[in-house]
């Protein structure tokens, strides 16, 4: 071919990805030796239909749509003469002088310039002498196999076989039949006992890892930002308007001419059908009710995204008492609006809480009690023997506060003295007569610390942490082995407690057997130094002296394993018996009223006890073992000894893969229980199994909160700081929304209503942060029918439980399901047509009766039944 191309050759670039799709790789497929290659014209069309102008034979795309033939020749150009590496023709002609010119090439190279045939190796040496080194090409092809040839290794291989020379020798090692079962016990070893009983595993530094930057490139670029804004103005038109005062009368004559006129008879004649009409209607239905306000969700209507977020109401924290600590539990005040109590524990495990002893002992274990009006200083410090996991508010006392210690001990508090303060939180109490000067003062900004008015003995009280705590209702007291009592004083004064130890316990506040009666309580005041400052912490009320280090509780209840011997690990309590509406009777204490601890002491208290009816003494427990404890406070008799004994629990259930840190009823149904524990939560029905539980959550739940306004909302606190909303009326198998509230873990959430346009969310993390976060209205207000709602919701979700239940064991039996009957499929004309006249003379009957009572028919009024 000469230097430029024929006009029905043109040149073509193809990509590399072209070239795969059509075979035609350049160098492997096509060579300069071989360039020549065939493409079907229907594989071109595909790909221009695939893609279109991406396609690297789009340039010719009309040419070859118009080819006449089914193979289209495309040659390689390896040396770019005529501009690309390949080039295309588009006509039949010049594909077949191509292949003509080629066969007339090769017939002259098997001839010579003297008209003989060249030999093979001449013509192999000829064609080998162009080709340069660097252009061979090497290909890995696979061998071809071969015959084995054995050389002699055969005895070698025999002799490395390994075959056995004499039976084989068994052993079996077991233990005795009577240590069977029986519990594994571990002792201690000196680690010179033994050779090699002590390997150090020093550290190294690993040289693989180590990954040095010596440049990183970074570009920023500032842009300007801009916001549109616009504000509209409803304009009304203005008109004229005014008021008639004086009504508009017609003669007597006139209306005496209209009321017997023709025209008003016809219109009274053609109207009194509509009206009766319309009559029927309105008694049937209200024609002017509004459909869309009957049938709106309350919960659905949202407004903007803001309204329906959580938002941070407030934040409290403190650089020296709350600094490297957690917050393990949280509570408001009952009767006085902003404040709240939170109590902080140390953020260390077991082994370093050993090592790190000596400096614990000297770091104070405190409960702050915090006020919304300063959220620098805390209102008040109570001060606690050791650290702090469970902590709660009298009911009807607020100035006494019970807590349970790291070590089994349980601590109170007596604040009567600062319920001023803290009722005066708003306007600073004492400090709203300081200047400003005198607020940089380090008095001035110290809180008062008041120390523990009474600790239980270390010998009656739990052997390790008490987790749990609840104030049992001013309704009942729990008298010995748990017979529940009617209270008279109508004032809480026992609590209950559960520990890692295996044992709820039952403690009374009260005086219990005093030769003095009431002298000595509240007449003096004793002072206390701390003992690392030196300084007085202040007045301690010895209101209760008679109980610090002799408390001892009046029952214990364990959570006896129902497989195997030991106890459950208690984590938290619930009761069905809640605390009635305290408020009313919450008087304030003020100078020279008898706090509560003395109105208990009275002679009223020291009635003979009458049992309380219809209390139920059984309570949920949830352990650290991931188990729900269902038993009973009140002891039982034993059938062999007669005695009375601990009850054992009904039911023990693992419902969750982990400790269950929280199991709460809910405000507004008794009888439902929520456990949240591990990585999933549940909720119960007391007497009944499990109605709901959620699939496994990739993050770890560690707090839950039922909402007091809604009854299908709940809130769940996760280990990454977020916290779940779930709303069961709006969905059941997922939350309904998830918002980030803090970069560590929550560790408590305690909500409270200040007012039915205001709940507030108190949240505890675990970097010592308390968060007060104010819940939205689509969170807060209830729809109309919410209430009926959820409890159908619930009574649906038992009776599946129970038909499934019911099945199961049907067909354990071998009995037929009996679910509800299906007619059959196929129906005569007879009996459909039968079918539809009873149904029809039912309607009949049915409207007949409905006009009776309206009076518009008569009770011997035939009916027109179809026959």
């Amino acid at each position: 071919m000469g230097d430029e191309l024929p006009p029905y050759m043109k040149p073509l670039f193809m990509s590399g990805g072209s070239q795969k799709i059509f075979d035609c790789v350049a160098d492997e497929q096509v060579t300069e030796a071989s360039p020549a290659v065939l493409i079907p014209k229907a594989k071109i069309m595909e790909d221009f239909r695939m893609r279109a102008a991406v396609c690297d034979f789009h340039p010719v795309r009309k040419e070859i749509t118009k080819y006449p033939g089914e193979e289209i020749l495309l040659i390689y150009d390896a040396d770019y003469k005529y501009g690309e590496n390949f080039y295309v023709c588009l006509t039949e002609e010049g594909k077949q002088a191509y292949f003509d010119a080629l066969k007339v090439d090769e017939e002259e190279a098997e001839v010579g310039s003297d008209g003989e045939p060249v030999g093979e190796a001449e013509e192999e040496e000829d064609i080998y002498a162009d080709i340069a080194i660097e252009d061979i090409i090497l290909k890995d092809l696979p061998a071809s196999p071969e015959p084995w040839a054995e050389l002699g290794s055969e005895a070698d291989l025999e002799d490395e076989i390994l075959t056995t020379s004499r039976p084989l020798i068994s052993f079996k090692i077991s233990r005795k039949r009577r240590l069977f079962g029986c519990p594994i016990a571990f002792e201690d070893r000196h680690v010179d006992a033994a050779k090699d009983a002590y390997i150090e595993c020093a550290s190294f530094e690993d040289n693989t890892f180590d990954m040095h930057r010596s440049e990183h490139d970074t570009g920023t670029q500032n842009v300007m930002e801009t916001r549109d804004m616009a504000c509209q103005t409803e304009w009304k038109k203005p008109r004229s308007a005014l008021s008639q005062y004086v009504p508009r009368t017609l003669p007597q004559a006139v209306l005496d001419k209209i009321n017997e006129s023709k025209e008003l008879g016809d219109f009274v004649k053609n109207a009194c059908p509509r009206f009766k009409l319309a009559l029927q209607q309105n008694e049937i239905m209200d024609v002017f009710a509004d459909d869309y306000n009957d049938l709106v969700d309350v919960d659905g209507v949202f407004g903007n995204k803001a309204d329906n977020n959580l938002k941070e109401y407030q934040s409290f924290t403190d650089l020296e008492f709350s600094k490297n600590k957690t917050i393990a539990q949280i509570d408001w005040h009952p009767s006085i609006k902003g404040i709240v109590a939170v109590t902080y524990t140390e953020k260390l495990k077991y082994d370093d809480r050993v090592d790190l002893s000596s400096r614990i002992l000297m770091t104070p274990s405190l409960i702050l009690i915090w006020g919304f009006s300063d959220p620098i200083h805390p209102q008040l410090v109570l001060e606690a023997p050791e650290d702090i996991y469970c902590f709660k508010f009298n009911p009807t006392d607020p100035n006494i506060v019970a807590a349970g210690c790291i070590n089994g001990q349980v601590v109170m508090w007596d604040i009567s003295q600062y319920e001023s303060r803290l009722r005066n939180h708003k306007n600073s109490g004492a400090r709203a007569n300081k200047t400003r000067g005198d607020m940089f003062d380090v008095e001035y900004q110290r809180s008062p610390v008041v120390h523990y008015a009474a600790v239980s003995s270390i010998d009656s009280s739990h052997k390790m942490a008490v987790m749990g705590m609840i104030w049992l209702p001013d309704t009942i007291e729990i008298a010995r082995m748990g017979v529940p009592v009617e209270n008279k004083t109508q004032a809480a004064c026992q609590l209950a407690t559960v520990g890692i130890d295996g044992n709820v316990m039952f403690w009374d506040i009260r005086l219990q057997k005093s030769p003095t009666g009431l002298g000595g309580l509240g007449a003096t005041t004793a002072k206390k130094e701390d003992k690392a400052t030196g300084d007085k912490v202040s007045s301690i009320p010895s209101t209760f002296s008679h109980l610090d280090l002799q408390w001892k509780p009046i029952n214990v209840v364990p959570l006896t394993k129902l497989t195997g011997p030991g106890l459950h690990p208690g984590v938290t309590m619930s009761i069905s018996q809640t605390q009635q509406n305290i408020k009313n009777r919450m008087q304030p204490l003020v100078q020279g009223n008898p706090p509560l601890i003395h109105r208990t002491n009275s002679s009223t208290s020291r009635q003979r006890p009458v049992e309380a009816e219809g209390v139920n003494t059984k309570f949920f427990a949830g352990t650290e073992d991931g188990f729900l404890v269902y038993t009973d406070w009140k002891a039982e008799k034993d059938s062999e000894s007669g005695k009375l004994v601990s009850s054992k629990p009904a039911y023990s259930i693992s419902s969750h893969a982990g400790p269950i840190h929280c199991l709460l009823r809910s405000p507004f149904y008794s009888h439902i229980i929520m456990s949240v524990g591990g990585w999933s939560l549940s909720i119960w029905k007391e007497g009944e199994s499990e109605i709901l539980q959620t699939s496994r959550s990739p993050v770890k739940f560690t707090a839950a909160s039922w909402s007091l306004t809604r009854p299908g909302v709940f809130f769940i606190g996760r280990d990454d700081g977020n916290i779940d909303v779930w709303d069961l009326m709006d969905r059941s198998h997922e939350p309904s929304m998830s918002q980030n509230i803090s970069s560590s873990a929550i560790t408590s959430l305690e909500p409270y209503k200040v007012s039915s346009k205001q709940v507030l969310l108190g949240v505890g993390d675990n970097s010592g942060t308390l968060h007060i976060l104010e819940i939205p209205w689509s969170l807060r207000q209830a729809s109309a029918n919410e209430l009926t709602a959820m409890s159908s919701y619930f009574d649906r979700e038992c009776s599946r439980i129970d038909y499934y239940k019911e099945r199961d064991a049907n067909r354990k039996e071998g009995v037929v399901d009996s679910g509800p009957q299906i007619p059959g499929a196929l129906e005569t004309d007879e009996e459909e047509e039968e079918r539809l006249k009873k149904s029809y003379n039912d309607y009949l009957k049915l409207e007949k009766d409905f006009l009776v009572k309206l009076g518009m028919k008569k009770e011997d009024d035939p009916v027109n039944l179809v026959h």
